[in-house]
């Protein structure tokens, strides 16, 4: 059976169409702010853009919420509609970080993870602290590579100890499931929204 079909909406940046699910939803508060709405889940009349920081600054400069909004908006701030959709992404990924512990889907550490990739358990993706050591990186990198499972960094050790209830975790292999689907998607909107993280 075919996937459905979602409905095609116009980012107010560049004017290109795409799916909504591609694209990053703002409602208008009871107080005329324009506000992020990442999980699409507040009421009211939406307005669109791609998650790229171009398309937000362009739709603050050119006035594209007024339009959508009917003048009734105030004129948003671009800075702080950045650094909303950056936050909302980033708990977002710790969100999906901490179901997939739950739902018992992560192998947590440095050698069990490298232990999973010798033995070919099947992997969606590794995460790795930002201030693992260096030796480990790459011994990780290595393995990883060759059965072409992407590795990704988010946060520090400690960050992710409390996302999976540790004091500390350096590394965590990410089994292949559909939360692990949706933190792949999670993870790579984040960096392409901030950048290479």
């Amino acid at each position: 059976m075919a996937a459905a079909h979602q409905p095609l909406r116009t980012c107010l940046g560049c004017r290109g169409q795409k799916d909504k699910t591609a694209l990053v939803r703002y409602v208008m508060g009871p107080d005329g702010a324009i506000h992020v709405d990442l999980r699409n889940k507040l009421p009211g009349r939406g307005a669109y853009t791609c998650v790229e920081r171009d398309c937000i600054l362009r739709a603050v400069r050119r006035g594209g919420f007024q339009r959508t909004f009917r003048g009734r908006c105030l004129a948003p701030d671009a800075e702080e509609l950045l650094g909303e959709l950056t936050r909302q992404l980033a708990v977002r990924v710790d969100n999906l970080i901490g179901m997939l512990r739950k739902a018992g889907q992560i192998v947590g550490g440095g050698n069990g993870v490298m232990a999973a990739l010798d033995k070919g358990e099947p992997l969606q993706m590794v995460v790795t602290a930002a201030d693992v050591s260096t030796g480990i990186l790459e011994k990780i990198r290595r393995k990883a590579t060759a059965r072409e499972i992407p590795v990704f960094q988010w946060g520090s050790k400690a960050d992710l100890g409390r996302l999976t209830g540790r004091e500390q975790r350096s590394v965590l292999g990410i089994r292949s499931c559909a939360l692990a689907k949706a933190l792949d998607d999670g993870l790579k909107r984040y960096e392409q929204f901030v950048g290479e993280i």
